[in-house]
């Protein structure tokens, strides 16, 4: 069995979640991003005999759409224990993350317990939904003295 074998299997990647959600981030303000780490098991034929995949996600390059990638070996994690973020530095508009997701598999005929591991990696990839970037720019005013009637 080959990584090219194993990649018409696994057709999606472990998916992208990104806070805070919605359509719009701010400038310097950090955007968490994580995904499923989880490892994928999954059943074939191969030559008529079943076979058993299992595929562990093991690198993942997260690219901000600002020309800058993060590759790490953490799928990040939700807030309050995040670990992986990003800083946008300027706004812009219909901005998209893009995660590629490197896999190790291995297989074994079903039924049996001896694993082989299968040659190569496999990769994925996703794309968030577009969203803005923007700067928030805070004013001072008198309204809150005319709300009080000073």
């Amino acid at each position: 069995m080959t990584s090219r074998d194993v990649a018409t299997l696994i057709v999606d990647g472990p998916g992208i979640t990104l806070q805070p959600p919605g359509s719009t981030i701010l400038v310097h303000m950090p955007l968490i991003a994580y995904t499923n780490p989880a490892t994928r098991s999954l059943s074939t034929t191969v030559g008529g005999v079943s076979v058993d995949v299992e595929a562990t996600p093991t690198t993942y390059a997260w690219h901000w759409g600002d020309a800058t990638t993060t590759t790490t070996t953490d799928p990040g994690h939700p807030y309050p224990h995040h670990t992986t973020t990003h800083l946008y530095t300027t706004t812009a508009n219909s901005v998209t993350v893009t995660l590629t997701t490197t896999w190790t598999a291995r297989y074994r005929p079903t039924g049996t317990t001896n694993w082989q591991p299968v040659n190569g990696y496999l990769t994925t990839t996703q794309t968030s939904p577009p969203f803005n970037i923007r700067r928030l720019v805070p004013y001072l005013t008198d309204d809150a003295e005319h709300h009080h009637n000073h």
